[in-house]
């Protein structure tokens, strides 16, 4: 059987991450990264593929006649023809859960750095600053998380940890979801608009898809208090990014952190760029090295499930 890795480089750093344990099922040929153009040719005798965000289209998998299975490095298969792998019968398996702890961890990095200024204070620091003041405490503009009300859109694994660690902090804890249909401990559901007339941050934790396709756009952010500030982890599609720039510029909200875009890589003309009062991560919130060898743990077993007749996260 032939195994195809597709873009091994967006698992690893420093060759971190070692694949040859996927040699036992097969045979591995590994790509660190490939292009569009290039999908075909290398999986055209392939039998599995493995990948994390390269496009597999119907016109990239069509010539793949041998193809019965891909496994993704990611929880997210919006880069996969579900319509066509299933007419197809190619079983597709995802990564679930995995980045639960890690996700949640960035979530709180970027909040904290909007409300304690952490990164903004070293580079003071670090440019004289301090030394040249005859302030004692030369302090920004700074918040408690205490009190403060987050307002998490899309609750599950994550959102629920979200809340979880945000109660730790003392915060008020209001959460919209579809499939949510009553109030928990430490928790009251909201429908959006009222959400986000209350929060004084939102977080965003839901899938893309049709409904949450450009569900953050300028009606939403209309609707936030002008002193809120907006997180996404989640998926950049969510995002209409002409609104969001439009939010942080006009002041109609405070500020904003995300780690997701709509292209990624990120373009030279992007519209995010340059931005006042916006914090930008590359696509990293899931990227620790515990949560990478986690993630390949799942994506290995994954396969060996598939093989053994008995597959596991199939996405449908």
């Amino acid at each position: 059987m032939k195994i195809v890795i597709l873009d091994a480089i967006t698992l690893t750093l420093d060759n971190d991450m070692d694949f040859s344990v996927l040699e036992q099922y097969g045979d591995l040929q590994i790509y660190d990264f490939t292009r569009d153009e290039q999908v075909a040719e290398r999986i055209k005798d392939a039998d599995v593929v493995l990948c994390n965000k390269t496009p597999m289209s119907q016109d990239n998998l069509k010539d793949a006649k041998n193809l019965k299975y891909i496994g993704l490095f990611a929880t997210g298969y919006n880069n996969i023809d579900l319509e066509y792998t299933n007419e197809r019968n190619i079983t597709v398996c995802n990564a679930a859960d995995y980045s639960t702890e890690s996700v949640t961890q960035h979530v709180f990095a970027l909040i904290l750095e909007l409300y304690n200024r952490v990164g903004v204070y070293n580079e003071f620091v670090q440019n004289q600053g301090w030394m040249n003041t005859d302030r004692f405490s030369p302090f920004l503009d700074m918040q408690e998380l205490f009190g403060k009300t987050i307002g998490i859109i899309g609750y599950g694994s994550i959102g629920r940890n979200v809340a979880k660690i945000a109660g730790a902090f003392g915060m008020n804890v209001v959460a919209y979801s579809r499939s949510l249909q009553k109030s928990g401990e430490g928790m009251q559901r909201m429908e959006i608009d009222e959400l986000l007339k209350v929060s004084d941050i939102v977080t965003m934790h839901c899938p893309l898809n049709k409904d949450s396709e450009n569900m953050c756009n300028r009606d939403f952010f209309g609707k936030m208090k002008k002193d809120a500030i907006f997180i996404n982890t989640s998926r950049g599609g969510i995002v209409e990014e002409d609104a969001l720039v439009e939010a942080l510029n006009s002041g109609s909200i405070k500020a904003a952190a995300v780690d997701v875009i709509y292209k990624e890589p990120m373009e030279k003309d992007s519209p995010l760029l340059g931005v006042k009062n916006l914090i930008i991560t590359p696509h990293v919130a899931w990227a620790p090295l515990e949560t990478r060898t986690r993630l390949f743990g799942i994506v290995a077993g994954n396969l060996k499930n598939w093989m053994d007749g008995n597959p596991t996260n199939v996405v449908h």
